[in-house]
């Protein structure tokens, strides 16, 4: 265990500093606490006409997130999804207002921000992730200019992007369903064929003769892996063609009863999908299990194992079926002591080598990712992985999509890609609708088209970054500029396979569905869809992630 870093007043001085810069326009006057890994206060700053209300609620902020060792946000989420209050903490100091950041230093909690008195919690919390990006700015840019230790992640031959790429061309779709199956039936079906690649919905728990879905935990993926076989069979493909699979789990209590499924339905240690698990609140009374497959039909898995990179539960590092690739979850750990690195940034850097790693054992190289999706612990350090980004796929060439999430785990980054082992690439990019980060709308490699998140900017308005106010705007221009992006990459609405829907709140479905229904209106060439409540957050209700083949 390395030794625990303190954090030091000069520290604290430098965080304080660059929350005032930022919050120069604020409306209101407003706190700033920032306390040690004790919830002590380290410095403790008010502006003139901030009131003793938001004094406290600042330390607050800061004291719960040092306490509880994560962002006030999420520890509200997870409190509200588990039925439970902050009085069973018995701890007065304990909020769960928006505007606490922890601070983490080598993988390890050393204190929390808090701002409170800006009259909107979401701006409390942007102030105090200025805050915290101060925190680890100087030393993540010592780590970027310090060459000797730059991961080596760009291909020595590099392809250009295609000038001129094939537009969409007439091909078989056919989607399959199985009654009772979802609840979604008639909006989305349950599995979709399109171009030689297959996608399912969320597949739940339910047992299919009786419509009811079992309480306990183990017979919910029980069901659900015989669902996953059963909805595949009608569809006329067999498990062995499937590449991946996500299990989506309503909390953590679902994860020990994933494998006896998993090894009933995939036997052969050498011949396994690639998985991934994610756990956030699932629907209410929908249960707690859903399993979401993508495959390719007519192909045989290859499994992709790198030394080093071994996982606890029975699944291989990815796999390769035909040209397409699709990786478990890559961890940062270091492949000759198989342990993770230490450092926020240094974990950065090592996922992105093993991603390079991992690519080039499937046959090639980070230019034939065509989606990556991060998972942060502490989006402090967002900044740097951004560079790091840049570094795997440099300004003005081939980019991957990507979209990050913010996702407490005990380390600071989790990676996982699909791949198209193919020369022909290109970006894409939807008129009016601008990205925070310096990544593309899309990324096409041959016939595998993926977006980065799509929201519901308006493309016609000056601000081509934030959405509209409201679902019912965001709902329609999301889905709009999803289909603009297809368009932008040569294909056509029947060429999407699967839509991923992020949410914030689950009553917001029957207004996306309104929205969905006109831009699919035909139930026989719908995509696939998953809907996950999380991964947006302030003033974003919905986003839109598509994966399609052209």
């Amino acid at each position: 265990m390395p030794s625990k870093e303190t954090l030091e007043i000069e520290d604290a001085q430098r965080a304080i500093d660059a929350i005032l810069s930022k919050g120069i326009s604020a409306g209101n006057p407003f706190a700033v606490a920032i306390v040690d890994e004790n919830g002590e206060i380290v410095l403790l700053i008010r502006q003139d006409g901030t009131s003793a209300s938001d004094v406290l609620n600042a330390e607050r902020k800061a004291y719960t997130a040092s306490y509880i060792g994560r962002d006030t946000s999420i520890y509200r989420q997870q409190i509200t999804h588990d039925g439970r209050t902050i009085a069973d903490w018995s701890n007065n100091k304990i909020t769960t207002l928006h505007g606490g950041l922890t601070i983490h230093r080598r993988s390890q909690v050393i204190g929390g921000i808090g701002v409170s008195g800006t009259g909107n919690e979401d701006e409390d919390e942007k102030l105090a992730l200025a805050g915290a990006e101060a925190l680890v700015g100087p030393e993540t840019m010592l780590r970027l200019q310090n060459k000797d230790i730059r991961p080596a992640l760009r291909p020595a031959k590099t392809i250009p992007l295609a000038v001129d790429i094939a537009p969409s061309q007439s091909k078989f779709k056919k989607i399959t369903n199985l009654p009772g199956l979802s609840s979604q039936e008639g909006i989305a079906p349950d599995f979709v064929e399109v171009g030689g690649l297959f996608f399912t919905s969320g597949i739940s728990g339910i047992n299919l003769a009786t419509g009811e879905i079992p309480e306990e935990p183990a017979l919910q993926f029980k069901n659900a892996w015989g669902n996953l076989k059963t909805l595949v069979e009608a569809a006329g493909h067999s498990t062995d063609e499937i590449g991946l699979i996500t299990n989506f789990i309503d909390n953590q209590d679902f994860r020990a009863h994933i494998n006896p499924g998993w090894l009933e339905l995939f036997p052969d240690a050498n011949n396994r999908p690639a998985r991934k698990t994610t756990s956030f609140p699932l629907p209410a009374g929908k249960g707690g299990v859903q399993l979401q497959a993508i495959g390719v039909a007519g192909e045989k898995r290859t499994s992709i194992e790198i030394q080093g990179l071994t996982h606890k539960d029975p699944l291989p590092n990815g796999v390769r079926m035909g040209s397409y690739v699709f990786s478990s979850v890559i961890v940062p750990w270091d492949l000759s002591t198989s342990e993770p690195v230490i450092g926020e940034d240094a974990q950065t850097d090592k996922c992105f080598e093993n991603m390079r790693v991992f690519m080039e054992k499937a046959g090639g190289t980070v230019d034939d990712i065509a989606l990556q999706w991060v998972y942060l612990n502490d989006f402090a350090y967002q900044p740097f992985m951004v560079d790091v980004y840049l570094e795997a796929w440099p300004l003005n060439s081939y980019q991957a999509a990507r979209k990050t999430f913010r996702y407490p785990m005990s380390g600071q980054i989790q990676i996982q890609v699909i791949g198209n082992i193919n020369e022909t690439r290109s970006n894409h990019e939807i008129e009016g609708h601008g990205h925070h980060d310096p990544i593309p709308m899309g990324a096409r490699i041959g016939n595998l088209y993926c977006s980065s998140g799509v929201s519901g900017v308006d493309p016609n308005s000056n601000d081509k970054l934030e959405p509209v106010e409201g679902i019912e705007g965001q709902a329609a221009h999301g889905l709009q500029n999803l289909v603009s992006l297809v368009e932008s990459g040569k294909g056509i609405v029947d060429d999407i396979g699967l839509v991923t829907i992020l949410v914030q709140d689950y009553a917001d479905i029957p207004i996306i569905d309104k929205e969905w229904i006109k831009v699919f209106p035909n139930e026989a060439t719908r995509p696939a869809r998953q809907i996950m409540k999380m991964g947006v957050q302030r003033k974003n209700r919905v986003q839109y992630h598509m994966l399609g083949v052209i």
